[in-house]
Order: structure tokens, then sequence, then C-alpha cells
């Protein structure tokens, strides 16, 4: 874990932190090319270098937010998504059993899939 990613954590509140690990936990289970930073205040999650998701939450909140760069591109069967903007979307955290695990990794696999392929037509 970098510094940056350490220091980001200890400073969020225990309840936080600890959702935060568990989720962060489950995306970098998925593929050991997937690296973290802090991006903008926020723990973000990397793929060759470009940023596909993240955690962020703010001191009013009681929640954290898991956002991905590309969700109105994933497949979202129970709707789970909130926002509005022209492509990214996240969900809310306020317990672990507020986790899709199984979801959650589907849909960091489908992140992984969209930027290797905008990477790809990048360098083509």
């Amino acid at each position: 874990m970098q510094p940056s990613v350490e220091q980001f954590l200890l400073q969020l509140p225990l309840e936080k932190r600890e959702l935060a690990m568990q989720i962060r936990e489950i995306i970098l289970s998925v593929n050991p090319e997937i690296e973290e930073a802090i991006k903008w205040g926020q723990l973000a999650f990397l793929i060759k270098k470009k940023y596909f998701v993240f955690i962020y939450t703010y001191k009013h909140l009681d929640y954290l937010n898991l956002g991905f760069k590309k969700a109105v591109e994933l497949s979202d069967p129970k709707n789970l998504f909130e926002g509005t903007g022209k492509g990214m979307r996240h969900i809310k955290v306020r317990t672990a059993k507020d986790i899709p695990t199984a979801q959650i990794k589907k849909w960091v696999k489908e992140a992984i899939q969209l930027e290797t392929k905008a990477q790809a037509k990048v360098e083509a």
C-alpha cells in the first residue's frame, strides 16, 4: 500500500475506514495489475495507468461512494447505480451489508475490459 493511500484510509473515521478496506480488497482481488493512488482527494484504482473506479466520501456524509468512471456502460441488473453524470455513477455504502461483493467484482472486470479496449484504440 502506498503511503498516500494509507494516509487517506487512516484519516477516515473507523467505520468508513473498515468499509473502504473491504471494498479495496474486493477491487484489488479481481486483477493483479490494478494499482491504487490518491487522485482528486479520493482513492482511485487504475489499470494501465488509467483510473476506472474510485472510493470517496465527505466528512458530513455517513456513507462511502463507490464510483465507476464508465458506469453507464456497465451491466446493472438490480439498478444499484445512482447519479446523473454523463458516464459516472456510484453506489452508496453505509454498512458491510451494503457491499454487493459479487456485483463489484463483475463491474470491475467489465470496467477493465472497457478501459483496455479504449486504450487499444488509442494505441492503434
